[in-house]
């Protein structure tokens, strides 16, 4: 993986390529729940993690894998938890042009 790579612990995470969810890697998979997300604890664990962050890219299952701190969530990270920052719906239907 190029570049520095986050603190431990870590996670790693993306987008599924149908759904375009975010998902994040347990070992048997991805998941919507990032409760069941693998966490990287020591330098061997964020080893694995970066190796299946390359086998992910080399399969095509998800898009823009990459690895992120477990613990603090960025900015970033809280809005991809918790969905779109814009309206869904009907409310976006009034919107004045």
């Amino acid at each position: 993986m190029a570049g520095k790579r986050p603190a431990l612990p870590l996670v790693l995470t993306a987008n599924d390529l149908f759904g375009g969810e975010v998902v994040y890697f347990t070992r048997k998979g991805w998941s919507a729940d990032r409760s069941r997300a693998f966490v990287a604890v020591d330098e061997a664990g964020a080893d694995a993690l970066e190796a299946s962050l390359e086998e992910a890219i080399a399969a095509g299952e998800v898009v823009d894998p990459y690895l992120i701190d477990a613990g603090q969530a960025h900015y970033r990270e809280q809005i991809r938890l918790t969905g779109p920052t814009i309206a869904y719906g009907e409310e976006a239907l009034h919107v004045s042009l």
